[in-house]
């Protein structure tokens, strides 16, 4: 399988979160200070605000950018060895994990999150507890994968169907939690949902079909190519 990666896009977002959380800590650390001032208490809640701000956005893209591994690298690490014919690509089209077969395209839709995560239907649920809470001030939340997942394919359709208009190509859109201490109560999902560790095999059954004529492949991978230049 050949990956491809858009890693001037990674080091580019890397670098910004970076630098949201440095400034942001920055500020909260200049807003103590101010704060031991009675005449700049304003200002110095003023600036902590700013900083708070700062550091919750900086940390939430961290998530993504900054977690080692990233998304990108831990779908690599389970998908090594999957068929060499397949190429998946990262952060390169309007979806960010995009996986090329000759069955069709899969659009994986990574999930970080841990602890006891329900699905019925398209309808999901995160059980509360009191560090789950703590830690969504500072990272993404759940929020609903399945209407996620199907944006996601459906950019990724109109994308095609924009540059190639005669071109139809199935789309399964997937999601994938990666965090080891998910628990997954899944019944009837509209979107198939597995960790991640069960993707390569799921993977390794549903290309397996040969639904994509060898033109209409080759044509697909030189559009999808082109926007990883």
């Amino acid at each position: 399988m050949r990956v491809i990666v858009n890693e001037p896009l990674v080091k580019k977002q890397a670098t910004t979160a970076r630098r949201a959380i440095t400034i942001g800590l920055t500020l909260l650390f200049a807003a103590m200070v101010l704060s031991f001032n009675p005449r700049s208490i304003l200002a110095a809640y003023l600036i902590m605000l700013v900083g708070i701000v700062l550091l919750n956005w900086g940390a939430i893209r961290g998530g993504k950018w900054l977690r080692d591994p990233r998304f990108d690298q831990a779908l690599g690490k389970v998908l090594k060895g999957l068929n060499q014919g397949l190429r998946i690509y990262h952060y390169v089209l309007p979806a960010d994990h995009v996986l090329l077969s000759p069955a069709g395209l899969f659009v994986l839709l990574v999930k970080p999150q841990e602890g006891q995560i329900s699905c019925h239907g398209e309808k999901w649920r995160h059980r509360f507890h009191l560090g789950r809470f703590l830690r969504t001030l500072f990272e993404e939340r759940l929020g609903n994968p399945t209407k996620q997942a199907l944006q996601e394919a459906e950019k990724l359709r109109r994308f095609i169907e924009e540059h190639l208009p005669d071109i139809e190509v199935p789309i399964q859109p997937l999601i994938v939690f990666s965090h080891p201490k998910a628990e997954l109560e899944i019944v009837e999902p509209i979107v198939p949902v597995m960790y991640i560790g069960d993707l390569k095999a799921y993977l390794r059954s549903a290309t397996a079909p040969k639904n994509l004529r060898q033109e209409t492949l080759k044509t697909l991978t030189n559009l999808f190519d082109e926007q990883a230049v």
